[in-house]
């Protein structure tokens, strides 16, 4: 009897659960149709139609062109036939009887466009494109010196008579030297000359010529040997900074000031120790208090440091 009304209330929760009204079923039939649509179309696509087929031309003729340039770079496994050779006359057949790659072959013939030269059998190991192997099997058969001779230079000769004694031991032969005097070169002023006066001197080319006009344009000229250290392309050479001070002079006479009562910010911004930080609130400090009497009131403004007042103050003027 208990299982009896246990079946039946599992028929009742059966019942409920499957019990759909008009619009629920047609939905459900809707939905049971599109599956049955998808699942035929996925068994069309995976079984039932024909593989289509490709135009596989281009691609063969990209594989056959790759095939050939790799066949072209592989090394000959054949013995080779080395003979006697110089590198800057043979021709390009004889490269590669020697076993050189097209590639290789292109590269000794740029060097030697180029005006390059083999000299000496080393010369042909500097050759990037060549193994080191390949050198070394080369080289035997490289009809060029193992290296370059020697140059000889005359000796220098001093205007001192030298003794030398005589074979009899009388009087000694007096041998006349020519004399070496040093060149001695003109003193240059630094704020007036002009780079064609610059390049005169020892060590100075005309990048270091342009590099300290420029400079002394923007700063309005030196004030102290020392700011040629300042310089753009003499910076980090020290050597050379010690040198051209023995050559340079300086006239402080020739340096120009800027009238700080009269200039823009802009005008101001182009000198080197001021530039935008220190020359928008000096100008504005001037707007608000009014000219300046003396160069130095111009550390009233904040930005204005010792070590800023120290640089600037000289190019500075009130008048």
């Amino acid at each position: 009897m208990a299982r009896t009304k246990r079946n039946s209330r599992w028929r009742e929760v059966l019942k409920d659960l499957l019990s759909m009204h008009r619009d629920e079923r047609r939905g459900v039939s809707v939905l049971i149709v599109l599956l049955l649509l998808l699942a035929g179309w996925v068994y069309y696509e995976q079984w039932g139609r024909a593989p289509k087929e490709h135009d596989l031309t281009a691609l063969n003729s990209r594989m056959e062109a790759w095939v050939a340039e790799f066949e072209a770079q592989r090394p000959d496994t054949t013995p080779l036939q080395l003979f006697p050779f110089d590198p800057n006359t043979i021709g390009r057949e004889e490269w590669r009887a020697l076993g050189l790659s097209d590639r290789q072959v292109d590269g000794i013939e740029r060097y030697l466009q180029k005006g390059g030269e083999f000299r000496t059998k080393k010369d042909l190991g500097r050759m990037y494109s060549l193994k080191p192997e390949l050198v070394e099997r080369l080289l035997p058969f490289v009809l060029l010196p193992d290296s370059l001779p020697k140059r000889t230079y005359p000796k220098k000769e001093y205007a001192d008579r030298y003794p030398r004694p005589s074979n009899d031991g009388g009087s000694s032969e007096q041998i006349e030297r020519t004399a070496y005097v040093p060149k001695k070169w003109q003193v240059v002023e630094v704020n007036t000359a002009d780079t064609t006066e610059l390049i005169t001197l020892p060590f100075i080319g005309p990048a270091f010529a342009r590099g300290i006009v420029k400079y002394r344009g923007s700063l309005g000229g030196f004030r102290s040997l020392d700011q040629l250290a300042e310089v753009y392309v003499l910076r980090d050479k020290p050597d050379a900074l010690l040198k051209l001070k023995e050559l340079l002079t300086l006239d402080t006479m020739a340096i120009v000031r800027i009238p700080i009562n009269t200039c823009t910010v802009q005008e101001l911004a182009a000198h080197p120790y001021a530039r935008w930080r220190v020359a928008k609130p000096l100008i504005a400090y001037r707007t608000q208090h009014g000219p300046f009497k003396r160069v130095e009131d111009i550390r009233g403004c904040p930005l204005v440091v010792d070590s800023v007042f120290r640089k600037l103050a000289p190019y500075l003027s009130v008048e």
